[in-house]
C-alpha cells in the first residue's frame, strides 16, 4: 500500500469496510469477518481496504466463491496472501502474523548486526585476494588473467565470496557462490571492430571524433551489448554475458570499504570523471588502462564510461537476489520504449564525482546510446 493510500485511510477510517449498499444478500455473496493478532494493511481482490487493527474484527461483503486476500504488517516484514473460497453466508478468518513477525524482527536484527562490520572479502588482505584468485583460476584450469583466443578480450578471474552491497547507510549481504571472470577493461573499439568484421553485426558505433582502437566502445545500447556477448560466446564456445549488478559492485570494490576503490576521496588522476584532474576529464573517454587497477586487477571500473549490467531497474534492493545473480524481472517500465529500464554502473568521463562511486547506480532505457556509455563483459567459469 502506498503512503498516499494509508493517509487516505487515516482521514477516512470507514473506507474499505462493509459496503454502504444494503442490497439484500443472496447466494451470490458472502460475509467475511477478518481478525488479526497484529495491526496490518489489507487488500481484497487487489483493492486497498486500509488498516485492520489488532483484535478488532472487520466485516466485508464479497462475491461468493474465490476472493484473494492480502495482509501485510505495517513495517512490511511479514505478508500473507491466500484465496478465501467459500459459498457459506458468513465466514470468519483469523490472520496470524505476530509469531512470524517476531521471528522476522529477530532475523533482521541479526542481519543488521552482521552488517555493522566487514564481511567476507572485505576482511581479506591484498595478498589473500590474490591467493583466492589464483586458487579459483587453477580450479577452472585457467591463468588468473587469460584470453579464450588471440583476438578475444583479456579476462580476469574473480573468486567467490561475500560482501556488503550498496551505500554505507543501507547495505545488504550478497554471497557469490561461484567464481567468474570479468573483462580486464571495458570492451574496446578494437573489440567491436572484430565483431563488425565477422559479419555478425552491421552496426558501427559513432566514434565521437575520437581516434584510437584502445578507447572503450561507446554509443552502444543494452541490446548491442547483448548481441556482442552472444557473438563472443558463439565464437569461443564459452558462456560470455553481462555482469549482474551485484557481481559488478563486488568486482569493482575488490574488498574495499571506501567510497571509491582507492579511498574515500576522489583524489588526483585516479579515474576519468569531472574534477578528477586527468587530461581527459570532461573532454572525452580515455584509453583503457590509463589509471591504476583495483585490487582484482581490473581497470576503469569507475569513470571513463558507464557500463551496462544485466539487471532490470528497481528503485531499491528490497527483494533483490542475495546470491549475486541478476535481477532480471519485475523492473520499472520505460515510457520511451515500453520495455524495462536497465541498470548502468561506474560513472563516466563527464559525470560528477559523487556519481562515480562504487555504490552508485543509474537507470537508462535499454535502447539509449551515447558517447559516455559502454559495457564490460563477464564469463561463467564453472
Amino acid at each position: 500500500m502506498s503512503n498516499e493510500q494509508r493517509e487516505d485511510h487515516l482521514k477516512n477510517p470507514d473506507c474499505g469496510g462493509e459496503p454502504t449498499d444494503t442490497t439484500t444478500a443472496s447466494s451470490q455473496q458472502i460475509a467475511l469477518l477478518l481478525e488479526s493478532d497484529m495491526d496490518c494493511y489489507l487488500e481484497i481482490n487487489g483493492e486497498d481496504q486500509g488498516q485492520l487493527d489488532k483484535n478488532t474484527p472487520r466485516r466485508f461483503v464479497l462475491p461468493a466463491g474465490s476472493n484473494l486476500i492480502n495482509a501485510v504488517t505495517q513495517d512490511g516484514l511479514v505478508e500473507k496472501e491466500w484465496v478465501q473460497a467459500s459459498a457459506n453466508e458468513e465466514v470468519t478468518q483469523h490472520i496470524y502474523l505476530a509469531k512470524e513477525h517476531t521471528q522476522a524482527q529477530t532475523k533482521l536484527r541479526e542481519q543488521k548486526e552482521e552488517l555493522n562490520g566487514p564481511l567476507g572479502i572485505e576482511c581479506w588482505s591484498v595478498e589473500q585476494i590474490q591467493l583466492e584468485q589464483m586458487a579459483a583460476a587453477k580450479e577452472a584450469g585457467l591463468a588468473t588473467v587469460f584470453r579464450d583466443g588471440p583476438d578475444t578480450p583479456e579476462m580476469v578471474v574473480i573468486p567467490a565470496g561475500s560482501y556488503r552491497m550498496g551505500e554505507a547507510s543501507n547495505k545488504h549481504k550478497v554471497a557469490i557462490a561461484r567464481p567468474f571472470a570479468v573483462g580486464k577493461y571495458p570492451v574496446t573499439v578494437a573489440d567491436w571492430k572484430r565483431f563488425v568484421v565477422s559479419g555478425e553485426t552491421a552496426y558501427s558505433p559513432a566514434d565521437n571524433g575520437w581516434a584510437g582502437d584502445n578507447l572503450p566502445v561507446t554509443n552502444v545500447n543494452f541490446l548491442h551489448a547483448q548481441a556482442y556477448v552472444r557473438w563472443l560466446s558463439k565464437q569461443t564456445g564459452k558462456s560470455y554475458r553481462l555482469l549482474s549488478e551485484a557481481e559488478w559492485e563486488y568486482a569493482c570494490r575488490a574488498g574495499s570499504l571506501t567510497e571509491y576503490y582507492w579511498g574515500d576521496e576522489l583524489g588526483k588522476n585516479n579515474c576519468n570523471c569531472q574534477d578528477s584532474k586527468s587530461e581527459w576529464s570532461c573532454k572525452r573517454a580515455s584509453p583503457v588502462g590509463s589509471f591504476a587497477p583495483n585490487g582484482f586487477g581490473l581497470y576503469d571500473m569507475l569513470g571513463n564510461v558507464w557500463e551496462w549490467v544485466e539487471d532490470t531497474w528497481h528503485d531499491t534492493y528490497r527483494g533483490a537476489p542475495a546470491d549475486g545473480s541478476a535481477w532480471s524481472s519485475g523492473g520499472a517500465i520505460s515510457t520511451l520504449s515500453n520495455q524495462e529500464w536497465r541498470v548502468l554502473r561506474g560513472g563516466s568521463w563527464i559525470i560528477d564525482p559523487r556519481d562515480a562511486r562504487s555504490a552508485v547506480r543509474f537507470m537508462s532505457d535499454q535502447s539509449s546510446r551515447d558517447s559516455y556509455t559502454g559495457f564490460r563483459i563477464a564469463r561463467t567459469l564453472l
